[in-house]
């Protein structure tokens, strides 16, 4: 069986759960570019819409970083 490649793990993760965020990414299927990943999907069609958040890091420190939606066209 052919190993799927980190765009075709990320869109059948955005088909199945809608988003992803930064850390589902690494956490998950061990993906560390995960904007770079988006880029391509988006040059392959998709639209896909990044928000940035915010939250407060295990030190208590702020951190930034990107949650990404696949945005479906209904017909």
């Amino acid at each position: 069986m052919k190993s799927m490649t980190q765009n075709q793990i990320i869109l059948h993760h955005l088909e199945k759960y809608g988003s992803i965020t930064t850390f589902q990414a690494y956490d998950l299927y061990g993906i560390t570019r995960l904007s770079a990943r988006i880029k391509e999907i988006r040059n392959m069609g998709y639209t896909i819409v990044s928000c940035r958040l915010k939250a407060v890091n295990r030190y208590g420190k702020k951190i930034g970083y990107c949650k990404y939606t696949l945005m479906i066209e209904l017909l």
